[in-house]
């Protein structure tokens, strides 16, 4: 079983530790840094010191120079190729000391997949209205992009500012060992001041444009998922131009944010080359004229040239990598702003453990406002179910019935009033204890690009027996269409179920619902796309395979609840009137009325059971 904080080998950053409230760059990447700190911070250390072996090159020729031009070459041939070779020496452990790294990459790794893990189980613990609010491929990018920067950011940090570091430590080695003047040292952090100072001020604007390529990348990303996932409706309505021209519509915004970030890029490293190219000719005058007043030697002004050479091309990737940097940056930051937003749990301390024996289901008194609007979804809605017990929820669209359902399944709460199992409120009772006990099989069933074995069992495959499989296929009238497949229940439906029709993924689902173990079933419209046989069939099982079993059944067909124990009546949010079927009949209200306009697509069978014509 994996620990908490863990997930596969990973170790996740404290929930509790996030700075949801900051917007601090560093705060963030640190949040994600801290589980893995001890391992980079010391190959940080390694890191620095193999780059200054090797930046430390210009000294060891400049020396040989001068070892030569004194004459102590000549005279000490021994100690210097000793002196040369163990420098050679030590410069190849370090040139190839990179595969100790790969400890150092795997830790990184771990990092990327941690934040990554992170990220998708905060997305998962959102509200159920957030979700709704946004785009799947925008999460989805946000996501991914954040991934992809961040492996970024740690290449900048191994590639760029590392050797950057390792290069100022050897410079400043260099110019004490040298023997020149100390005042080399203010020319090298002049030159280095006045690059990188001049490297963030042009580039200043970069984030924003960055941002707002981003988010135009997103908005086109989200359009073209939605498209893409109903291809159904797209090539039904003949809509592969209108897609076309908005796809070309959000492409052509993107480009020309991205031209923008192009033009600042570009006037930036105009002005670096120019203050780059100052400070060479600035070098080259002093190094020279030191030897003319005989400050330096000839090795002297090789290894301080060479030196301003090596800084000038170590800014230069530094100050390159900056533009990625800053993608970089704007890309993790846009994650940001989705795990700012809170999860909000349902439960309210202190839980409760659900009595698996509960009795009855009630309803008090409850309001429901799906927010900016004046009219309540739900409102003052008093009804009790009781254990075993099969009831409707009948109304027009829009009379609350699908509201009072996701309540029922906790992925909402009222505004005001309570739900309670038996004496006990239902946010009290832990959300996973009580979805355990409850199944919901929707109008629109949603699929996964899974085979029909793996949608049906979603995260059950271990759990339940195949003989229960074999039997929901049957009672969903599956099973003899899984067997005209060529790879019969192994075979993949596609994203969505799209290589099923309509009627089959209500089966489908049906099915998913049947395999389960909870007491408490709501069907939302399950048989809306089914055919009369199909549906009667499918009536007929589900009245046997849920014996015992708390039915909600929520119905625009009202000859799917007849035989209810008692049917409840919604209209504008409020409950109108409650009963057996024909107990509401006689009483010739709204229901008889709905069931009188209804009954002439009917004919009743000497049964006694209503068939479709």
């Amino acid at each position: 079983m994996t620990k908490p904080g863990h997930s596969g080998g990973i170790i996740l950053p404290a929930p509790q530790d996030m700075p949801r409230e900051s917007d601090n760059f560093f705060r963030w990447l640190g949040f994600f840094l801290k589980p893995y700190a001890a391992t980079l911070l010391l190959f940080l250390f390694v890191r620095i010191f193999r780059y200054a072996v090797l930046y430390v090159l210009p000294l060891a020729i400049g020396l040989v120079i001068k070892a030569f031009e004194t004459g102590w070459a000549y005279a000490h041939a021994p100690q210097l190729a000793l002196a040369v070779s163990a420098y050679m020496a030590l410069y190849c452990v370090v040139l190839f000391s990179i595969g100790v790294f790969i400890k150092e990459s795997a830790a990184q790794d771990r990092m990327v997949r941690a934040m990554t893990m992170f990220s998708i189980r905060h997305i998962n613990s959102l509200p159920l209205d957030w979700h709704e609010s946004q785009g799947s491929g925008g999460k989805l990018q946000r996501v991914m992009t954040a991934r992809s920067s961040l492996k970024g950011l740690i290449d900048i940090y191994k590639w760029s500012l590392v050797p950057f570091i390792g290069a100022m430590i050897a410079i400043a080695f260099s110019v004490a060992i040298i023997d020149a003047p100390l005042w080399f040292m203010l020319l090298y952090a002049g030159f280095a001041a006045s690059f990188i100072g001049a490297a963030l001020v042009v580039a200043k604007p970069l984030p924003e444009l960055h941002n707002r390529h981003n988010a135009l990348l997103e908005k086109l990303l989200s359009g073209v998922y939605e498209f893409v996932s109903a291809v159904r409706t797209v090539k039904s309505f003949n809509m592969a131009r209108y897609i076309e021209e908005k796809a070309e519509l959000h492409e052509s915004e993107g480009h020309g944010a991205w031209r923008t970030v192009l033009r600042t890029i570009f006037r930036k490293w105009m002005v670096l080359n120019s203050i780059a190219g100052l400070w060479m000719c600035v070098f080259l005058a002093v190094c020279i004229g030191g030897i003319y007043g005989h400050i330096l030697s000839i090795g002297a002004f090789a290894t301080l040239f060479y030196l301003a050479y090596d800084l000038w091309k170590t800014l230069e990737n530094l100050v390159y990598i900056q533009d990625q940097y800053i993608e970089y940056r704007a890309g993790f930051m846009r994650l940001t702003e989705t795990l700012k937003v809170k999860p909000r749990t349902l439960d309210l301390d202190p839980v409760i453990p659900l009595d698996h024996g509960w009795q009855t289901l009630r309803f008090d008194r409850v309001d429901f406002n799906y927010g900016g609007g004046k009219s309540h979804a739900l409102e003052n809605i008093s009804l009790a179910i009781r254990r075993g017990e099969k009831v409707a929820l009948v109304g027009p669209s829009g009379a609350g019935k699908s509201t009072l359902a996701k309540l029922l399944t906790k992925q909402m709460w009222p505004e005001s009033g309570a739900i309670t199992i038996d004496d006990t409120d239902l946010r009290h009772i832990a959300d996973g204890d009580w979805l355990d006990q409850t199944g919901i099989v929707p109008q629109d069933v949603e699929l996964f690009n899974m085979s029909i074995r793996d949608n049906i069992l979603l995260g059950l495959v271990d759990v339940i027996d195949d003989a229960a499989y074999r039997a929901a296929l049957r009672q969903a009238a599956l099973d003899s269409f899984v067997d005209t497949l060529p790879e019969r229940d192994a075979t993949l439906i596609g994203e969505r179920g799209i290589k099923l029709s309509g009627g089959q993924r209500q089966r489908l689902g049906i099915a998913r619902a049947l395999v389960r173990r909870a007491v408490l079933i709501v069907f939302d419209e399950a048989t809306s796309s089914l055919d009369s046989l199909s549906e009667q069939a499918i009536q007929e099982a589900i009245e046997k395979s849920f014996a015992g079993k708390t039915l909600v059944v929520i119905a625009h067909r009202l000859s799917t609840v007849r035989h209810v124990d008692r049917i409840f009546v919604l209209q504008e949010g409020r409950l109108i009137e409650e009963g057996p079927f024909q107990t509401l009949i006689n009483k010739n209200g709204v229901f008889a009325r709905m069931w009188a306009l209804q009954s002439d697509s009917f004919a009743e069978d000497q049964s006694g059971k209503a068939a479709i014509l």
